[in-house]
């Protein structure tokens, strides 16, 4: 059997656990948070499917020109304001995962779906 590490890094094996709980909430955070950016973000202009880009009646803004003011407003990016969108798109609330990030959410709606 190893012998048990004393040290990571620079601290304790204890300070290092609480260290690693930490930031297991602070992840979970963050993930709600972003998930609560995207699906303000898809209220404002929700998903459609063909044409997403073009505005739905005269006169209204489009999608880019909605969530370009919207990022300024709340001091984002556009792309990453439009990157929240469209994975809360592919992530309703009742499909994303408690303990998942957000992180891995947005690589999994990248992923292709097959069907067979």
């Amino acid at each position: 059997m190893a012998p048990m590490v004393e040290m990571v890094g620079k601290v304790t094996r204890s300070r290092y656990d609480e260290l690693v709980a930490e930031s297991v909430d602070i992840v979970e955070e963050d993930t709600r948070c972003q998930f609560a950016l995207g699906d303000a973000a898809l209220e404002l202009v929700p998903l459609r499917g063909h044409g997403g880009h073009l505005p739905l009646d005269e006169g209204a803004q489009g999608v880019e020109e909605s969530l370009r003011l919207f990022a300024e407003e709340i001091g984002l990016s556009f792309y990453t304001v439009r990157t929240h969108r469209w994975v809360a798109a592919q992530w309703p609330a009742e499909h994303r995962q408690t303990g998942v990030s957000w992180e891995v959410h947005r690589i999994l709606a990248s992923v292709p779906v097959v069907s067979s």
